[in-house]
Protein backbone atom coordinates (compact mmCIF):
# COMPACT_ATOMS: atom_id res chain seq x y z
CA UNK A 1 0.00 0.00 0.00
CA UNK A 2 3.07 3.01 0.10
CA UNK A 3 2.57 3.11 -3.73
CA UNK A 4 -0.97 4.26 -2.71
CA UNK A 5 -0.28 8.03 -2.94
CA UNK A 6 1.25 7.69 -6.62
CA UNK A 7 -1.93 5.68 -7.71
CA UNK A 8 -4.25 8.36 -6.38
CA UNK A 9 -1.76 11.18 -8.13
CA UNK A 10 -2.11 9.39 -11.16
CA UNK A 11 -5.81 8.90 -11.31
CA UNK A 12 -7.26 11.83 -10.11
CA UNK A 13 -4.90 15.13 -11.33
CA UNK A 14 -4.97 14.74 -14.94
CA UNK A 15 -8.41 16.61 -15.45
CA UNK A 16 -6.43 19.83 -13.43
CA UNK A 17 -4.67 19.83 -17.17
CA UNK A 18 -7.10 21.60 -19.20
CA UNK A 19 -9.26 22.77 -16.09
CA UNK A 20 -9.96 26.27 -14.78
CA UNK A 21 -9.34 26.63 -10.82
CA UNK A 22 -12.98 28.06 -8.86
CA UNK A 23 -13.45 28.42 -5.19
CA UNK A 24 -16.19 25.42 -4.24
CA UNK A 25 -17.47 23.09 -6.88
CA UNK A 26 -20.17 23.78 -9.72
CA UNK A 27 -22.93 22.13 -9.30
CA UNK A 28 -25.12 24.01 -11.87
CA UNK A 29 -27.83 21.59 -13.40
CA UNK A 30 -26.15 18.65 -11.27
CA UNK A 31 -28.13 15.74 -9.77
CA UNK A 32 -26.27 15.93 -5.87
CA UNK A 33 -27.96 13.36 -4.17
CA UNK A 34 -27.23 9.37 -4.84
CA UNK A 35 -28.59 6.56 -3.40
CA UNK A 36 -26.28 2.72 -4.27
CA UNK A 37 -26.66 -1.30 -3.24
CA UNK A 38 -23.87 -2.55 -3.16
CA UNK A 39 -22.94 -6.25 -3.18
CA UNK A 40 -19.15 -8.16 -3.18
CA UNK A 41 -17.04 -9.67 -0.37
CA UNK A 42 -14.52 -8.94 2.35
CA UNK A 43 -11.51 -10.85 2.34
CA UNK A 44 -8.58 -10.75 3.94
CA UNK A 45 -10.11 -10.80 6.98
CA UNK A 46 -7.69 -11.26 10.04
CA UNK A 47 -6.91 -9.87 14.08
CA UNK A 48 -4.35 -10.85 16.05
CA UNK A 49 -4.26 -10.37 19.99
CA UNK A 50 -0.51 -10.99 21.51
CA UNK A 51 -0.55 -11.09 25.06
CA UNK A 52 2.96 -9.16 26.36
CA UNK A 53 3.23 -8.43 30.25
CA UNK A 54 0.69 -8.35 33.21
CA UNK A 55 0.87 -5.15 35.38
CA UNK A 56 1.00 -7.32 38.51
CA UNK A 57 3.85 -9.26 37.77
CA UNK A 58 5.83 -6.01 37.00
CA UNK A 59 5.39 -4.92 40.53
CA UNK A 60 6.28 -8.06 42.38
CA UNK A 61 2.30 -9.45 42.94
CA UNK A 62 1.83 -13.28 42.80
CA UNK A 63 0.38 -14.92 39.37
CA UNK A 64 -0.67 -18.18 38.31
CA UNK A 65 2.66 -17.97 36.31
CA UNK A 66 0.63 -18.91 32.87
CA UNK A 67 2.58 -17.64 30.48
CA UNK A 68 1.20 -14.64 27.51
CA UNK A 69 -0.69 -15.92 24.44
CA UNK A 70 -1.69 -14.88 21.14
CA UNK A 71 -5.34 -15.73 19.63
CA UNK A 72 -5.84 -14.91 16.29
CA UNK A 73 -8.95 -15.07 13.93
CA UNK A 74 -7.52 -16.86 11.39
CA UNK A 75 -6.40 -19.69 13.74
CA UNK A 76 -9.86 -19.91 14.56
CA UNK A 77 -10.43 -20.44 10.94
CA UNK A 78 -12.15 -16.67 10.33
CA UNK A 79 -10.01 -16.10 7.56
CA UNK A 80 -11.81 -17.37 4.45
CA UNK A 81 -14.02 -14.22 2.04
CA UNK A 82 -17.36 -13.91 2.27
CA UNK A 83 -20.65 -11.92 0.34
CA UNK A 84 -21.66 -8.68 1.66
CA UNK A 85 -25.11 -6.52 1.53
CA UNK A 86 -24.47 -3.22 1.99
CA UNK A 87 -26.07 0.67 1.02
CA UNK A 88 -24.25 3.52 0.19
CA UNK A 89 -25.29 6.99 0.07
CA UNK A 90 -24.07 10.92 -0.86
CA UNK A 91 -25.03 14.34 -1.08
CA UNK A 92 -23.07 17.22 -2.60
CA UNK A 93 -23.08 20.79 -1.90
CA UNK A 94 -20.81 23.48 -3.22
CA UNK A 95 -17.87 23.25 -1.09
CA UNK A 96 -19.08 20.25 1.42
CA UNK A 97 -19.98 16.37 0.93
CA UNK A 98 -21.63 13.69 3.14
CA UNK A 99 -20.59 10.25 2.02
CA UNK A 100 -21.75 7.01 3.88
CA UNK A 101 -21.61 3.37 3.27
CA UNK A 102 -22.92 0.17 5.40
CA UNK A 103 -21.73 -3.14 4.76
CA UNK A 104 -23.14 -6.31 6.23
CA UNK A 105 -21.84 -9.86 6.07
CA UNK A 106 -21.86 -13.51 8.24
CA UNK A 107 -19.10 -15.17 7.83
CA UNK A 108 -19.15 -18.64 9.51
CA UNK A 109 -16.05 -21.49 10.61
CA UNK A 110 -15.73 -25.09 11.69
CA UNK A 111 -12.97 -26.70 12.56
CA UNK A 112 -10.74 -28.76 15.51
CA UNK A 113 -8.79 -26.67 18.12
CA UNK A 114 -4.91 -27.09 17.77
CA UNK A 115 -4.72 -25.73 21.62
CA UNK A 116 -6.43 -25.14 24.35
CA UNK A 117 -8.39 -21.42 23.83
CA UNK A 118 -9.09 -19.49 26.79
CA UNK A 119 -11.44 -17.17 26.18
CA UNK A 120 -13.46 -14.46 27.29
CA UNK A 121 -17.41 -14.19 26.63
CA UNK A 122 -20.29 -12.08 27.44
CA UNK A 123 -22.38 -15.10 28.11
CA UNK A 124 -21.48 -19.07 28.20
CA UNK A 125 -24.21 -21.31 30.36
CA UNK A 126 -23.43 -24.18 32.32
CA UNK A 127 -26.29 -25.91 35.01
CA UNK A 128 -28.29 -22.90 34.40
CA UNK A 129 -25.60 -20.26 35.24
CA UNK A 130 -24.28 -17.58 33.59
CA UNK A 131 -20.02 -17.55 33.36
CA UNK A 132 -18.10 -15.08 30.91
CA UNK A 133 -15.08 -17.54 30.32
CA UNK A 134 -14.94 -20.80 28.60
CA UNK A 135 -12.49 -23.56 27.27
CA UNK A 136 -11.94 -24.47 24.38
CA UNK A 137 -10.28 -28.03 24.22
CA UNK A 138 -7.39 -28.89 22.48
CA UNK A 139 -8.78 -31.50 19.89
CA UNK A 140 -12.55 -30.13 20.39
CA UNK A 141 -14.55 -29.84 17.17
CA UNK A 142 -16.10 -25.67 17.38
CA UNK A 143 -18.06 -24.16 14.99
CA UNK A 144 -18.62 -20.04 14.60
CA UNK A 145 -20.84 -17.50 13.25
CA UNK A 146 -20.43 -13.74 13.03
CA UNK A 147 -22.56 -11.29 12.46
CA UNK A 148 -20.59 -8.27 10.84
CA UNK A 149 -21.30 -5.02 10.61
CA UNK A 150 -18.71 -2.23 9.47
CA UNK A 151 -20.13 1.57 8.64
CA UNK A 152 -17.96 4.39 6.93
CA UNK A 153 -18.91 8.04 7.56
CA UNK A 154 -17.23 10.96 5.82
CA UNK A 155 -17.68 14.56 5.52
CA UNK A 156 -15.48 16.29 2.96
CA UNK A 157 -14.53 19.29 2.33
CA UNK A 158 -14.51 20.53 -1.03
CA UNK A 159 -12.57 24.22 -1.10
CA UNK A 160 -11.60 24.50 -4.78
CA UNK A 161 -12.27 22.76 -7.73
CA UNK A 162 -10.78 22.11 -11.33
CA UNK A 163 -13.22 22.60 -14.25
CA UNK A 164 -16.94 23.22 -14.49
CA UNK A 165 -20.36 21.54 -14.33
CA UNK A 166 -20.15 20.88 -18.19
CA UNK A 167 -16.61 19.69 -18.63
CA UNK A 168 -14.05 17.43 -16.95
CA UNK A 169 -13.74 19.07 -13.63
CA UNK A 170 -11.52 17.17 -10.07
CA UNK A 171 -12.48 18.17 -6.70
CA UNK A 172 -9.70 17.48 -4.23
CA UNK A 173 -10.96 17.27 -0.42
CA UNK A 174 -10.09 16.80 2.93
CA UNK A 175 -12.34 14.79 5.58
CA UNK A 176 -13.27 13.98 8.89
CA UNK A 177 -14.32 10.36 9.01
CA UNK A 178 -15.68 7.71 11.73
CA UNK A 179 -15.21 4.27 10.93
CA UNK A 180 -17.48 1.45 13.14
CA UNK A 181 -17.17 -1.64 13.34
CA UNK A 182 -19.32 -4.73 15.58
CA UNK A 183 -19.35 -8.27 15.67
CA UNK A 184 -22.18 -10.61 17.17
CA UNK A 185 -20.30 -13.72 17.40
CA UNK A 186 -21.20 -17.16 18.97
CA UNK A 187 -18.58 -20.04 19.41
CA UNK A 188 -20.15 -23.68 19.69
CA UNK A 189 -17.48 -26.34 21.27
CA UNK A 190 -19.87 -28.86 21.97
CA UNK A 191 -22.22 -29.81 25.20
CA UNK A 192 -20.64 -27.92 28.15
CA UNK A 193 -18.85 -30.55 30.44
CA UNK A 194 -17.40 -28.74 33.72
CA UNK A 195 -16.38 -25.57 35.61
CA UNK A 196 -12.56 -25.18 36.00
CA UNK A 197 -10.82 -22.23 37.62
CA UNK A 198 -7.52 -20.67 35.76
CA UNK A 199 -5.83 -18.04 36.41
CA UNK A 200 -4.70 -16.30 39.66
CA UNK A 201 -7.01 -15.18 41.06
CA UNK A 202 -9.07 -18.00 39.87
CA UNK A 203 -11.84 -17.63 37.62
CA UNK A 204 -14.08 -19.83 37.01
CA UNK A 205 -13.75 -21.86 32.91
CA UNK A 206 -16.61 -23.61 31.17
CA UNK A 207 -15.16 -26.30 29.38
CA UNK A 208 -16.91 -26.52 26.18
CA UNK A 209 -20.32 -25.20 25.70
CA UNK A 210 -22.13 -22.14 23.84
CA UNK A 211 -20.42 -19.15 23.73
CA UNK A 212 -21.61 -15.49 22.51
CA UNK A 213 -20.58 -12.07 23.15
CA UNK A 214 -20.46 -9.34 20.92
CA UNK A 215 -16.90 -7.03 20.56
CA UNK A 216 -16.80 -3.78 18.48
CA UNK A 217 -14.82 -0.38 18.12
CA UNK A 218 -15.37 3.09 16.79
CA UNK A 219 -12.71 5.07 14.88
CA UNK A 220 -12.38 8.45 14.55
CA UNK A 221 -10.51 9.69 11.24
CA UNK A 222 -8.48 12.28 9.26
CA UNK A 223 -8.28 12.22 5.41
CA UNK A 224 -7.60 13.53 1.87
CA UNK A 225 -8.47 12.20 -1.75
CA UNK A 226 -10.32 13.40 -4.53
CA UNK A 227 -12.63 12.78 -6.99
CA UNK A 228 -12.60 13.66 -10.88
CA UNK A 229 -15.39 13.52 -13.65
CA UNK A 230 -14.73 12.64 -17.36
CA UNK A 231 -17.43 13.08 -19.75
CA UNK A 232 -17.85 10.41 -22.06
CA UNK A 233 -21.10 11.95 -24.11
CA UNK A 234 -23.57 14.23 -23.85
CA UNK A 235 -25.82 11.91 -21.11
CA UNK A 236 -22.75 9.60 -19.68
CA UNK A 237 -19.40 10.35 -17.31
CA UNK A 238 -17.10 8.70 -15.90
CA UNK A 239 -16.35 9.05 -12.04
CA UNK A 240 -13.30 8.50 -10.82
CA UNK A 241 -12.38 8.71 -6.80
CA UNK A 242 -9.45 7.79 -4.33
CA UNK A 243 -9.06 8.47 -0.62
CA UNK A 244 -6.22 7.95 1.95
CA UNK A 245 -7.21 8.19 6.27
CA UNK A 246 -6.19 7.84 8.92
CA UNK A 247 -5.67 8.23 12.69
CA UNK A 248 -2.54 8.23 15.30
CA UNK A 249 -3.72 8.39 18.24
CA UNK A 250 -2.81 8.06 22.05
CA UNK A 251 -5.78 7.77 24.50
CA UNK A 252 -7.77 5.36 26.44
CA UNK A 253 -9.85 2.88 25.67
CA UNK A 254 -13.25 4.73 26.61
CA UNK A 255 -12.54 7.08 23.97
CA UNK A 256 -13.10 4.04 20.93
CA UNK A 257 -16.51 2.57 22.87
CA UNK A 258 -14.02 -0.21 23.53
CA UNK A 259 -15.83 -2.59 26.27
CA UNK A 260 -13.67 -3.80 29.23
CA UNK A 261 -13.81 -4.28 32.60
CA UNK A 262 -10.96 -1.88 33.02
CA UNK A 263 -9.89 1.00 31.48
CA UNK A 264 -6.83 0.72 29.46
CA UNK A 265 -4.43 3.32 27.86
CA UNK A 266 -4.39 2.34 24.01
CA UNK A 267 -1.87 3.99 21.49
CA UNK A 268 -3.45 3.05 17.79
CA UNK A 269 -1.96 3.25 14.56
CA UNK A 270 -4.84 3.12 11.72
CA UNK A 271 -5.23 3.38 7.65
CA UNK A 272 -8.05 3.48 5.49
CA UNK A 273 -7.57 3.39 1.68
CA UNK A 274 -10.39 3.11 -0.42
CA UNK A 275 -10.94 3.99 -3.80
CA UNK A 276 -14.12 3.73 -6.51
CA UNK A 277 -14.86 4.18 -10.56
CA UNK A 278 -18.41 4.99 -11.81
CA UNK A 279 -20.42 5.68 -14.93
CA UNK A 280 -23.02 7.82 -14.67
CA UNK A 281 -25.48 7.79 -17.13
CA UNK A 282 -28.91 10.59 -17.42
CA UNK A 283 -32.18 9.05 -17.47
CA UNK A 284 -33.44 12.15 -17.60
CA UNK A 285 -33.14 16.18 -16.70
CA UNK A 286 -33.76 14.96 -12.90
CA UNK A 287 -33.22 11.44 -12.72
CA UNK A 288 -29.52 9.43 -12.87
CA UNK A 289 -28.14 6.19 -12.58
CA UNK A 290 -25.16 4.44 -11.96
CA UNK A 291 -22.95 1.51 -11.66
CA UNK A 292 -19.49 0.73 -10.48
CA UNK A 293 -17.05 -0.96 -8.02
CA UNK A 294 -15.51 0.34 -4.92
CA UNK A 295 -12.08 -1.42 -3.11
CA UNK A 296 -11.76 -0.51 0.58
CA UNK A 297 -8.64 -1.64 2.98
CA UNK A 298 -8.48 -1.00 6.63
CA UNK A 299 -6.32 -1.73 8.60
CA UNK A 300 -4.80 -1.14 12.48
CA UNK A 301 -2.57 -2.00 15.31
CA UNK A 302 -3.00 -0.90 18.68
CA UNK A 303 -1.10 -1.25 22.06
CA UNK A 304 -3.64 -1.97 25.33
CA UNK A 305 -2.25 -1.06 28.49
CA UNK A 306 -2.69 -1.02 31.52
CA UNK A 307 -3.08 2.87 33.08
CA UNK A 308 -0.86 3.91 35.58
CA UNK A 309 -2.29 3.14 39.04
CA UNK A 310 -0.22 2.83 42.31
CA UNK A 311 0.87 -0.24 42.96
CA UNK A 312 -1.73 -1.13 45.83
CA UNK A 313 -4.36 -0.44 43.02
CA UNK A 314 -2.21 -2.91 41.13
CA UNK A 315 -2.36 -5.66 43.46
CA UNK A 316 -6.08 -5.24 43.99
CA UNK A 317 -7.18 -5.13 40.44
CA UNK A 318 -5.14 -7.67 39.20
CA UNK A 319 -5.63 -7.15 35.77
CA UNK A 320 -5.44 -9.17 32.61
CA UNK A 321 -2.11 -8.82 30.29
CA UNK A 322 -1.47 -6.26 28.48
CA UNK A 323 -2.20 -7.16 24.81
CA UNK A 324 -0.64 -6.14 21.10
CA UNK A 325 -3.91 -5.82 18.54
CA UNK A 326 -3.94 -6.29 15.37
CA UNK A 327 -6.70 -5.76 12.86
CA UNK A 328 -7.05 -5.79 9.25
CA UNK A 329 -9.92 -6.24 6.52
CA UNK A 330 -10.70 -5.77 2.20
CA UNK A 331 -13.76 -5.28 0.02
CA UNK A 332 -14.21 -4.82 -2.74
CA UNK A 333 -17.81 -4.66 -4.26
CA UNK A 334 -20.47 -3.82 -6.74
CA UNK A 335 -22.42 -0.86 -6.41
CA UNK A 336 -25.55 0.49 -8.45
CA UNK A 337 -28.38 3.40 -7.81
CA UNK A 338 -30.20 6.26 -8.32
CA UNK A 339 -29.44 10.03 -8.38
CA UNK A 340 -31.35 12.77 -8.09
Amino acid sequence: MKSFPIFLTALLLPATAFAQLQWGRDLEDRKTFSIGLTFGSVFGLDGEVQETTRPIEQVGGRTSGAPPENYSWRELGFDEQFATLGLSLEKEWRLFTLQSHFLYGNPSVSGTADRDFFIGVDRVTFRGRDFEYMVIPEGQRLSGDLDIYAFDLRFLFTPVSFGDAYGPSFTPWGHLGLFAFMADYTVDAGPAQRVIQYENPPRDYVVGGRGSGRTGLVVPELGLGGKARLPISDRLDLHLQAYAAFLRYDGSSRDFGVSSRNEKAVNVDYTNLGARALLEWDLSDRVGAFAGVEFQHWRGEADIRATDRPREEILALREKFDKEVTFEMSSLVAVAGLRF
